[in-house]
C-alpha cells in the first residue's frame, strides 16, 4: 500500500512538473507571435520590366565573326516576394511601396496565408505613398485573419521586437531581438525613399521582410519592417541594423486611403532651396552652413501665405535642425495635407517663426 502510495505521488510530482514545464514554454513571444502570425501575408507581386537583350544578327556563317551586336527591348515578366500583414476586417493590407514597385508595371499581386490550408488570394492595389514607403492591398472576397495594431508612440528602447515575415520566400518565419533606438533619421534618401523617425531593432530582417510587422511581446504591431543596414555597398544580409516605419505613420497614411480613396500630395509653394555653402554663409553674414537658401517660392501658395520670401534661410522645421537640401526635402516630404510646418527662418540676421499649412498640390502650380 505504501509503495502505491509512493509510486501514485511521484506521479503527480512528474505530471505537475510536465505542466509547468509546458507553461513556461509558452512564453509572452510565444503567445505574440500567435496572436499576430496568423494575419501575416507572403506577398508575389508579377510585373513587367522593360529589358534590353543583347542581339547579334546570324546571317552567312562564314560572316557570323564580324556581325555587329544590338541591343533589343523586351518586355519581360518578373516576381518579387515580400510580406505584408491583413488590418481590418475589409482586407486591407499593409506593405512597403517598394515592395508593390511601379503601379503601372503591375500583372498581378499574389498573397498566401500561413494557416493550414495554405489559403492563396488575389489582391488589387490601392494606393502608394513614395513619401513613406508604404503601400496599401485590398481582397475583396476572403475571411482572413486581423492583426492587432499597437501604437508606436510609446515604445520603449530596449524592450522585445519580433519580426515577421517571407525572408528569401521561405515562407512564414519568425525572428526576436530589442527596439535598439527610436526617432533616427536619415538625410539622405535610402533608394528612392526618405526614411524618419524610424524604429531601428537588432531583430533579423532580410529580403523578404520588407512590409512585414514588428510585434511587441503584447502581440501588437508597432512598424513595418522597411530596410537595413548592411556595412556596405554590395553587403546584403542583416548585421543586426535594421528599421521599421512606426505603425501610427502607417494608420495615417491608412486613413488617408479610407477617407479620399489616394494619397492627397501635400504641397508647400516652396519650389527651389540650395544648401548654405562657406562663401553664400560669409555673405549672408551666416553664423555657419546649417539651413538652406529659399530660392523660389510660389504665388498664392501656402509658404507665400506664411510669409516666407525668397532669400530667406530655413534653419529648423518643427523644432528640427535642417542642414542641407536633402533634409529641408525629407521633414517636408513627411507633412501630410492640412498638418502645419512650423518654420524658423533667418532674414536679414533676424530669426521668425511663420506657420506654413500645407495644402493639396494643385493640378497646375502658378510662379
Amino acid at each position: 500500500m505504501r509503495l502505491i502510495c509512493s509510486l501514485a505521488l511521484l506521479a503527480l510530482i512528474v505530471s505537475h512538473a510536465s505542466a509547468s514545464i509546458g507553461e513556461s514554454r509558452r512564453t509572452a513571444v510565444v503567445q505574440a507571435v500567435e496572436r499576430v502570425q496568423p494575419s501575416v501575408v507572403s506577398l508575389y507581386v508579377r510585373y513587367r520590366e522593360r529589358v534590353q537583350h543583347l542581339y547579334r544578327y546570324r546571317g552567312d556563317p562564314f560572316w557570323n565573326f564580324f556581325s555587329p551586336f544590338y541591343y533589343v527591348p523586351r518586355d519581360h515578366d518578373r516576381v518579387s516576394t515580400g510580406s505584408g500583414f491583413v488590418v481590418d476586417d475589409e482586407g486591407y493590407i499593409l506593405t512597403n511601396s517598394h515592395v508593390v514597385g511601379d503601379p503601372r508595371q503591375l500583372q498581378k499581386i499574389t498573397i498566401s496565408l500561413p494557416d493550414p490550408d495554405d489559403r492563396t488570394f488575389e489582391a488589387r492595389y490601392v494606393a502608394s505613398d513614395p513619401n513613406f514607403d508604404l503601400a496599401v492591398l485590398k481582397v475583396d472576397d476572403g475571411n482572413m485573419p486581423v492583426a492587432p495594431l499597437g501604437t508606436s508612440g510609446d515604445i520603449l528602447v530596449g524592450e522585445w521586437a519580433i519580426a515577421i515575415g517571407n525572408p528569401f520566400n521561405l515562407g512564414p518565419t519568425v525572428s526576436i531581438g530589442v527596439v535598439s533606438a527610436l526617432d533616427r533619421d536619415f538625410s539622405e534618401p535610402q533608394g528612392d525613399y526618405y526614411y524618419r523617425d524610424m524604429i531601428q531593432t537588432d531583430a533579423a530582417i532580410n529580403l523578404g521582410n520588407s512590409g512585414g510587422p514588428l510585434v511587441n511581446a503584447d502581440g501588437e504591431v508597432i512598424g513595418i519592417n522597411s530596410f537595413i543596414y548592411t556595412g556596405g555597398e554590395y553587403a546584403s544580409g542583416s548585421i543586426g541594423i535594421g528599421f521599421a516605419i512606426p505603425i501610427d505613420t502607417a494608420t495615417s497614411f491608412l486613413e488617408e486611403i479610407r477617407q479620399y480613396g489616394q494619397v492627397r500630395r501635400s504641397w508647400t509653394g516652396i519650389l527651389a532651396v540650395q544648401d548654405i555653402t562657406l562663401p553664400l554663409a560669409e555673405y549672408l553674414r551666416l553664423d555657419s552652413t546649417d539651413g538652406v537658401l529659399v530660392v523660389r517660392v510660389a504665388n498664392d501658395s501656402p509658404a507665400e501665405l506664411a510669409g516666407l520670401e525668397k532669400g530667406d534661410v530655413i534653419v529648423a522645421v518643427n523644432d528640427e535642425k535642417i542642414r542641407s537640401t536633402d533634409e529641408a526635402i525629407g521633414v517636408l516630404r513627411g507633412l501630410r495635407v492640412g498638418e502645419v510646418a512650423a518654420l524658423n527662418v533667418v532674414r536679414h540676421n533676424e530669426h521668425y517663426n511663420l506657420d506654413l499649412t500645407l495644402e493639396e498640390r494643385p493640378y497646375r502650380t502658378r510662379r
